[in-house]
């Protein structure tokens, strides 16, 4: 056979492989190329979503001119707060999985609760949750927004007890858990039952480290009125 022949051969094998082959190749590379070009945009889109987000809770910041000691203690001026509600907004609604959108929205129901907007305020809090966030957020906030609801009206206190008792408690907000539970069962008048969770809470407390009179007080307080059946 000569080098010719055997070049030949060659040349019809190859043609031979790519008229069985050679499409599904072509496909897979482009499919290949497609995934790659597709991750390589969707990081980029992540990361332009991310610095997006992190610019607008930088302008809330700097907005209520919080300092390291924490957010100023003077009520927002008319100006801030609009401003606060617009950076709130656009975070709720373009980057709603982002925690800047958490934290935002909860520094927002804090100012809320200060300037006394109860029902706004359990608006913010409920769209926290509603984001399904991390164990301790969703602790935070779900306190937070029984004592709203509690502040709101007595007639929450079920609606708070609710709240309450969808928490995963863990030992570091047991103290807090167990004193919004005492408040609410105090409301319905249901005073075992607020007794046992100002102990719960006491106990929690001490075994943290953490003095709190005002617990105490409650629980003494309770002590001479005599127990009531729920």
């Amino acid at each position: 056979m000569s080098y010719h022949e055997s070049d030949e051969e060659q040349i019809e094998l190859l043609k031979n492989m790519w008229k069985d082959y050679g499409q599904p190749i072509l496909i897979a590379v482009v499919i290949s190329l497609a995934a790659v070009s597709g991750y390589k945009y969707w990081n980029n889109m992540k990361y332009e979503a991310a610095s997006s987000a992190s610019a607008l809770y930088q302008n809330l910041l700097e907005t209520v001119e919080v300092s390291r000691e924490g957010p100023t203690s003077q009520p927002l001026t008319d100006e801030q707060r609009t401003t606060v509600s617009h950076i709130v907004g656009s975070l709720q609604d373009d980057h709603s999985n982002s925690r800047y959108a958490l934290f935002a929205t909860l520094f927002q129901a804090q100012q809320q609760v200060k300037e006394n907007q109860l029902a706004e305020a359990r608006i913010s809090l409920e769209w926290v949750l509603s984001q399904n966030p991390g164990v301790e957020m969703n602790t935070l906030t779900s306190i937070r927004l029984a004592r709203v609801l509690l502040s709101e009206s007595d007639a929450n206190a079920q609606q708070a007890l609710d709240v309450l008792g969808k928490v995963k408690i863990s030992k570091a907000y047991e103290a807090s858990v167990e004193s919004a539970k005492g408040d609410a069962y105090l409301a319905l008048g249901q005073h075992g039952q607020a007794r046992e969770s100002y102990q719960k809470a006491v106990d929690a407390a001490r075994v943290n480290g953490d003095n709190r009179p005002l617990l105490q007080l409650k629980l003494d307080n309770l002590a001479a009125i005599a127990p009531q059946k729920s």
